[in-house]
């Protein structure tokens, strides 16, 4: 019985760190659920406000047609011109006039022939349009184009189609443009000659797709420089949202641009939607209509047809407010925002909560009498023991990148490349999660074995957290979601946990009330994880494992989080040990 007893306490013991670990893993499938079927589940915005008049089925059907035969729809070619062709009469069949606004764009290498193709939604009042939806009609040299832009020709459709039945409140216009992988070139065209035509000068905000594959969310991944108002939007608005603001920070950095930056660079504002998974199709003759997932589709059109409606009501009649904000989607339910200024307020404050909580419990444990039960050995002081688990996950840290950098170059030698690996990517970074995991716990057991007290733990395996979250406070705010909700995540629990009396409790033999570090260690792990694993199949879409030393910090910041967990139990089964060498038998 004594026997048992001890499992029984030891297995208890343990069962914080199994849950931390159970929820990477489970939040890893939902992750990659997320990444299959976007837009799935739906959170129920009602049918006044969101976006279920957009009719996925005729999408499909409209998709279909423009693709037609599947020839390459190249800038200036016959079949470019075709695809604009079966374009127009789906919208004439619709009950909808198109201005066709031909043009010559010349250039270095000689002229070229292009169509844009204008279509005005009428609204329930007289007044100019002020919102615009765009997507490019010509495709990439030996593609289809079924996804880039297909996709977003196909949702342009169907927004037009849903604003007939419902009409918004204002005009909205829908430019379809040709050029874009020539450079831009319809889309620079029309902001040239915006403000000439009385139908276009009155134009604020524009809703651009496009996508970079064929499957994956939707994701908002551009916004205009009014980001708290822009965030509010999407909030109020957007079903099963798909954004973050360190993706904007992140595209704005990189030297290639869609039709979006060009009406930014006119002053407009608005968002730019795209989904980039299955990169295998991007701007090759893979992108077919039935490589598409249907799931991204309608993603983008009832993100679209949202933000559209949203822009039309919402747009004020004089400046939209500037101010700025961090934000981002939990689970792709709904969206946590706040504003710039209070990102490094945050993170210090966050910071010395934990400090200094963590700090009064260490200290408390380490003053147990070495008489009472499960005491027999004294904690390390707290700053050295913290300074040394800090030492140990930044060796952690090193360690899973440079797995990370093995993963790379074992990817190159086999060929992987993102156009060629399929789900394999995929596959390898959730083999790098699992080898981040196993190093988390191999270094958490060895710190226990050095008498780390747990709270120590806590506080020395998250500095990489807070060290993070306070350079993108500073260098670039709207960076810094991924790193800040966790930490305040642990702060909450933190400060919580004091407030309920659980953690400042006397101290003594077990059985009586002790500071517990688990469950704050819990919840913290479980803000990263939340956070941060569903991101990871978009990173490897975005960037693959082209730079598998980051794929490896990635994987060893989520680690790092399990090592207080680990500590814990580990220290708990030595106390459970001790305890029953002092039972009778």
């Amino acid at each position: 019985m004594r026997l048992l007893g001890r499992y029984f306490r030891v297995q208890t013991g343990r069962g914080w760190m199994a849950a931390g670990i159970v929820a990477v893993f489970l939040c890893s499938i939902l992750g990659w659920g997320m990444q299959c079927w976007p837009g799935l589940p739906s959170r129920g915005i009602s049918d006044s406000t969101a976006d279920s008049e957009f009719d996925s089925e005729r999408a499909a059907l409209d998709l279909q047609a423009f693709v037609g035969p599947g020839e390459p729809r190249v800038a200036g070619t016959p079949e470019a011109a075709a695809g604009r062709g079966r374009v127009v009469g789906l919208l004439t069949t619709a009950g909808l006039s198109v201005d066709r606004q031909p043009m010559r764009i010349e250039r270095r290498a000689g002229g070229v022939d292009l169509e844009n193709l204008l279509v005005r939604v009428p609204g329930r009042t007289t007044g100019p349009a002020q919102v615009l939806v765009v997507a490019h009609t010509d495709s990439a040299p030996g593609a289809p184009g079924a996804s880039d832009d297909g996709a977003g020709v196909a949702a342009a459709l169907g927004i037009a189609r849903a604003l007939l039945v419902d009409p918004p409140q204002h005009d909205v216009l829908i430019l379809l443009t040709d050029g874009e992988e020539r450079g831009l070139l319809g889309a620079q065209a029309f902001a040239a000659n915006m403000t000439q035509s009385p139908l276009t000068a009155s134009l604020r905000a524009v809703v651009n797709m496009d996508a970079r594959g064929a499957a994956g969310p939707a994701f908002i991944f551009e916004t205009g420089p009014q980001t708290a108002w822009l965030a509010d939007l999407m909030a109020e608005r957007v079903n099963t949202p798909r954004t973050n603001s360190l993706m904007g920070v992140v595209y704005g950095a990189m030297p290639n641009g869609t039709d979006f930056t060009v009406f930014l660079q006119a002053g407009m504002t608005g968002f730019n939607i795209a989904f980039i998974g299955d990169v295998a199709a991007y701007h090759t003759p893979l992108d077919t209509v039935e490589r598409q997932s249907k799931y991204s589709r309608e993603h983008m059109g009832r993100t679209g047809l949202a933000l559209v409606r949203a822009l039309d009501e919402r747009l004020p009649a004089g400046e939209i407010p500037t101010a700025r904000a961090v934000f981002g989607d939990v689970l792709g339910q709904f969206i946590v925002r706040w504003p710039e200024q209070w990102t490094l307020v945050m993170v210090i404050a966050s910071a010395l909560t934990v400090a200094v909580v963590a700090a009064w419990n260490a200290v408390r444990s380490a003053g147990m009498r070495r008489s009472e039960p499960g005491a027999v050995k004294r904690s390390r002081a707290p700053g050295k023991g913290a300074a040394q688990v800090l030492l140990a996950v930044f060796v952690q840290l090193c360690v899973v990148a440079g797995i990370g950098w093995g993963f790379q170059l074992a990817a190159q030698s086999a060929g992987l490349t993102m156009a060629t690996a399929g789900p394999r990517l995929q596959v390898l970074n959730a083999l790098l999660l699992v080898a981040a995991m196993a190093v988390a716990i191999g270094v958490g057991a060895w710190l226990a074995r050095r008498r780390i007290d747990p709270w120590s733990a806590l506080l020395g395996a998250w500095v990489p957290w807070w060290a993070l979250a306070g350079t993108a406070a500073v260098l670039a705010p709207a960076a810094s979601f991924l790193f800040v909700v966790p930490v305040v995540t642990l702060a909450l629990a933190t400060g919580a946990s004091v407030i309920a009396g659980r953690l400042v409790g006397p101290v003594g033999p077990v059985g009586h009330r002790s500071p517990d570090v688990r469950p704050v260690a819990f919840m913290g792990l479980l803000g990263a994880v939340v956070i941060l694993v569903p991101m990871e199949p978009a990173f490897v879409d975005a960037l693959g494992f082209q730079f598998g030393w980051l794929n490896g910090v990635r994987a060893a910041l989520l680690g790092v989080t399990l090592v207080p967990l680990v500590v814990a139990a580990w220290q708990r089964e030595s106390a459970v040990a001790a305890i029953d060498l002092q039972e009778p038998h």
